[in-house]
């Protein structure tokens, strides 16, 4: 993911997976009043990697699935899915029937299936999936939430975290081509964080969903950065004054990314030079202008079935520039 890539996925599901309760409360309120809160709900994260192993769909990816107990004390499990992409998909009905019943004949389980749409369409409404033929009939009804149909003003009256979170969505999906624009909404919403008299904890958690969705480039981020520094400076506040640790940890992964990439353009030389007895200047430089951790792997694998120095500079120019 580059710098300015939005992330949508992982904040959600962190998300999610903090806040279950007031996730259901601001999205399904009827649900959220069936379960028995008292019993704390259950992340299946294993389980959720079995049923979409077990998938037959090419795009296998669901978000989250909690086991949970009703207020009668039946169990039940609530899978739930995240679509942010900005094209309707033609297979997402097929997917959540499959997911639901791969969920039911593995586990013998009764699932309810939940889906959260994040696109820009808003006449894609896919709530169920069926097929049969005369009187042999199958069908799922799935309930969906549609992102767009959340209106600005009662967003940000609601203190409910994941108010903020829908508006930090909108907000990203409308200035993919303005980072600039972003920036400004970044800050406002950042802001309103405070101003809603959330804890400390609270805070701190919205802040780093909305800083991993709303990505921005380095000189944009260190404005917005400079800006909650002066307002905490003001306000007498430090709940984001880790900005430090946050940075500090940034560079670490910066570092672990280039040593990977160092570390693997070594191992490549090594066994080069230890098959072939030297390598040439030319194609250390080239390696070294190589940033690219994936085809780094993927060259370290061909440098062990490469017959020659020749042959693995040819597989180098084709992966770089295409076969002309």
């Amino acid at each position: 993911m580059t710098e300015t890539t939005a992330n949508y996925d992982e904040p959600w599901k962190a998300a999610i997976s903090e806040y279950l309760p007031s996730f259901l409360s601001f999205f399904y309120p009827e649900i959220h009043n069936k379960i028995n809160w008292k019993k704390p709900p259950i992340s299946l994260d294993k389980e959720l990697e079995e049923i979409t192993a077990s998938a037959t769909t090419e795009k296998r990816y669901a978000d989250k699935l909690f086991q949970v107990w009703l207020l009668d004390d039946q169990e039940i499990w609530i899978l739930i899915h995240i679509e942010v992409q900005s094209q309707y998909d033609r297979e997402f009905s097929q997917r959540m029937f499959i997911y639901n019943y791969r969920a039911f004949d593995l586990y013998n389980k009764p699932v309810i299936s939940l889906a959260i749409l994040g696109d820009e369409n808003p006449s894609w409404r896919p709530s169920y999936y069926e097929y049969g033929l005369e009187k042999s009939h199958m069908r799922l009804d799935f309930s969906i939430v549609k992102l767009l149909d959340y209106e600005w003003q009662e967003l940000s009256a609601n203190n409910n975290v994941f108010a903020m979170m829908v508006m930090a969505h909108l907000r990203t999906k409308s200035t993919t081509s303005n980072l600039t624009e972003r920036e400004e909404w970044k800050w406002l919403l950042v802001r309103s964080l405070y101003e809603k008299g959330l804890s400390k904890f609270d805070i701190i958690n919205l802040f780093k969903f909305i800083d991993k969705m709303m990505a921005l480039p380095p000189e944009l981020q260190q404005n917005l950065e400079s800006k909650i520094n002066q307002y905490e400076e003001e306000q007498k506040m430090e709940f984001l004054s880790t900005m430090e640790e946050r940075a500090i940890e940034r560079g670490q992964q910066l570092g672990q990314q280039i040593g990977a990439k160092e570390n693997c353009r070594q191992n490549i030389l090594d066994l080069l030079q230890m098959r072939f007895n030297s390598v040439p200047e030319t194609l250390v430089e080239t390696l070294n202008n190589i940033e690219d951790l994936t085809l780094l792997k993927q060259l370290h694998l061909e440098t062990i079935r490469v017959n020659s120095i020749a042959e693995f500079e040819e597989l180098i120019q084709q992966n770089l520039y295409g076969e002309n």
